[in-house]
């Protein structure tokens, strides 16, 4: 454990005012009581539905040794207060000076795009792993992964300060690759302040939390600062047949950053040549630097071909190509993500897909490889953006046979409401099944499914609960389909 004199961290602060000083010993940094061990400077953080001010007693209860805050306030046994301006830029600023050294040595990729981030970060980690024999960390929305170690993931993106926590148990573990998916929250709240990329990928722009951002331009604005942490000859990967990628290449130039370029449709670095796809297996040849390579995967979808080829771009510059084509042959897939959890007289897939684009693009794939019908079940999330769930019903009864639209995670909205908003896009062109209960929708989807139809289980994916009043219950839509196949098939 990393010991720093208080002085250390005045010093890296700067401005400030002092009450209790002692040149004290640190031993690490927290930002929630709960997170605080015995010698640790706690900083209050002021969030919108907390204050960190309020626990400074039980901070102190549990060994902080030195409490940083906005104001004067009264603090047990003489333990050094210091008053800041800003605590959340204090804890910047301090974290990046506690970590600076185990952050030399250390290469990060930053994977940022509304759709493919984990796919993208899960074949990065196996084309390291079992390409040139070297653990990773990987940090994202199903698990922070340092090796075989696995941590619960509360956000895609943690904060600054588990961020920096996690690097640094990645380095006592002598692990120099750390894969991180990056969120448009994360990127406009500064939570990735002082971590810096070798390599930033950029899958795709597309409509997806408006209840934060509002809008289109604040959402690519957020995720445009990405390219702000690019290290010096840093590496930019972006796909080209987005309508954001010039945005992104354009400030990327302006830091004379690297660029792989990959597509589909254009001349680009990376290239598909030509592809074949069933339900069962994908086959592509794929051009780069003139030379083509063939990929026999076990994924299906175009928007998979893309996840290939941007996790190619972020490796093929120092792996071997050959090596990299072998792992990502042998890639299963990610949880929740286009998996398929049936497949005998009809089809069952689980799908993340919870955003109009990601729901057009999973049944337009599906719709390329149907011998039957498509009944599509999904809903949509509560206290988020509502703007798009018409958008979500318009575009499921289009590509759809049958819709069963029912919860995701409700929140605390009342799920009849959320799955009216979703009606109101559609025009009743496709048999629609209105049903709240998820657990009842689903057995409803397997019950009506016939011999060669597809079924598929949007919104949840991998999650492993439902969120309903503040309170998560177990939930797993591929665990309740199985049971209900057994039940009732």
């Amino acid at each position: 454990m990393k010991t720093i004199k208080l002085n250390n961290i005045l010093n890296v602060i700067k401005k400030y005012k002092i009450i209790n000083y002692k040149n004290i010993l640190i031993n690490g940094i927290a930002e929630s009581s709960n997170d605080v061990q015995k010698g640790n400077i706690f900083i209050c953080i002021k969030g919108s539905s907390y204050d960190g001010h309020n626990f400074i007693n039980e901070a102190i209860k549990k060994g902080a040794a030195a409490v940083i805050a906005l104001k004067e306030v009264k603090v047990p046994g003489n333990i050094p207060l210091i008053i800041v301006k800003d605590t959340k830029e204090t804890l910047f600023k301090i974290t990046d000076y506690y970590y600076s050294d185990v952050k030399k040595n250390i290469k990060i990729y930053g994977i940022t795009g509304t759709k493919g981030k984990t796919t993208v970060s899960y074949m990065i980690g196996d084309i390291i792993k079992k390409g040139i024999k070297k653990d990773v960390t990987i940090i994202g929305t199903i698990a922070y992964k340092i090796g075989n170690k696995i941590y619960e993931s509360k956000n895609t993106t943690p904060s600054n300060l588990t961020i920096h926590k996690l690097i640094a148990e990645s380095a006592r573990k002598n692990i120099k690759n750390i894969i991180m998916e990056v969120s448009s929250h994360a990127l406009d709240q500064e939570r990735i302040k002082n971590i810096n990329f070798d390599v930033a990928i950029i899958t795709n722009v597309t409509r997806d939390h408006f209840d934060y951002h509002h809008d289109y331009k604040n959402y690519l604005k957020a995720k445009l600062k990405i390219v702000n942490n690019l290290k010096k000859g840093g590496t930019l990967v972006v796909n080209i047949d987005d309508k954001s990628s010039q945005y992104f290449i354009e400030k990327a130039k302006s830091k004379k950053a690297k660029i792989v370029t990959y597509s589909i449709n254009k001349d680009s670095d990376i290239k598909i040549f030509k592809s074949d796809i069933n339900i069962k297996r994908m086959l592509a040849q794929i051009k780069i630097k003139n030379k083509i390579y063939n990929i026999k995967s076990k994924l299906i979808g175009e928007h998979n071909l893309h996840n290939i080829m941007a996790s190619i771009g972020a490796s093929y510059n120092f792996i071997n190509m050959k090596k990299i084509i072998n792992v990502l042959n042998k890639f299963k897939g990610v949880k929740g993500r286009m998996e398929v959890i049936y497949n005998k007289d009809f089809l069952v897939i689980v799908d993340y897909a919870h955003n109009a684009d990601s729901l057009k693009e999973t049944l337009i794939t599906l719709n390329k490889i149907k011998k039957g019908k498509i009944i599509t079940l999904f809903g949509a999330g509560g206290n988020r953006d509502k703007g798009k769930r018409p958008i979500m019903g318009a575009v499921a009864e289009r590509f759809s046979d049958v819709l069963i639209v029912t919860s995701d995670n409700p929140r605390f909205e009342e799920p009849m409401e959320i799955i009216k908003d979703i009606l109101i896009g559609t025009k009743g062109n496709v048999k629609i099944f209105a049903i709240k209960n998820r657990r009842q929708a689903i057995y409803k989807a397997i019950k009506i499914a016939e011999k060669k139809d597809i079924v598929l289980l949007a919104g949840k994916g991998h999650e492993v609960y439902q969120e309903i009043k503040g309170k998560k219950y177990p939930f797993e839509d591929g665990k309740i389909a199985l049971r209900a196949i057994k039940e009732l098939k």
